[in-house]
């Protein structure tokens, strides 16, 4: 006779919950640390001028916003794969974005031994959140890989459109 294999979905399910209560931790660390950025360190005249304070709060409010959108998803389980693949294109826009904005602010910059703490920070602000998007990025491709062993395509291609559209409505309305 064959020998007895277990079909028990528990030990899955258990590491499926697992793995979206890391998805959400690390969802939830991404969006403090990018938060963080234009709320704080855009007031840091050196790297990005004198900027409106209503500026830096509609941007923060942005950013807050595209996370909870992931986290939604995920908290409703209306489609569990849909809301995986958007969760990772999700992540991976914001990584690429953050990384890019972290160069563009960072390289151009007038460093001086003079303003030394105001940068360190800046640079460490920037550095957490391109680290945190990073680990947010890991965490739901292997979210992702344990609902299904392929990435849900509409979910992904709805979240790279959704981060199009912001960047469009940041280039119309904000230039």
């Amino acid at each position: 006779m064959s020998t007895v294999i277990s079909a028990s979905p528990t030990p899955d399910a258990a590491d499926v919950r697992l793995r979206r209560h890391i998805l959400s931790a690390t969802l939830w660390v991404a969006a403090l640390a990018n938060v963080l950025v234009p709320a704080l360190l855009f007031s840091v005249t050196q790297f990005f001028g004198p900027m409106d304070p209503r500026y830096r709060a509609l941007v923060a409010v942005v950013v807050l916003a595209e996370y909870t959108i992931a986290f939604m998803l995920l908290l409703l389980h209306a489609n569990v794969g849909f809301a995986a693949g958007y969760t990772a294109a999700t992540a991976a826009t914001l990584t690429v974005g953050s990384a890019v904005l972290a160069y563009i602010t960072l390289v151009p910059a007038p460093w001086s031994l003079s303003a030394l703490s105001g940068e360190i920070l800046v640079l460490g602000g920037f550095a957490f959140a391109v680290f945190s998007n990073l680990a947010f990025l890991v965490a739901s491709i292997r979210y992702g890989r344990a609902i299904h062993g392929r990435l849900h395509l509409a979910g992904f291609f709805l979240g790279i459109a959704a981060y199009g559209a912001l960047i469009f409505a940041y280039m119309r309305f904000f230039h």
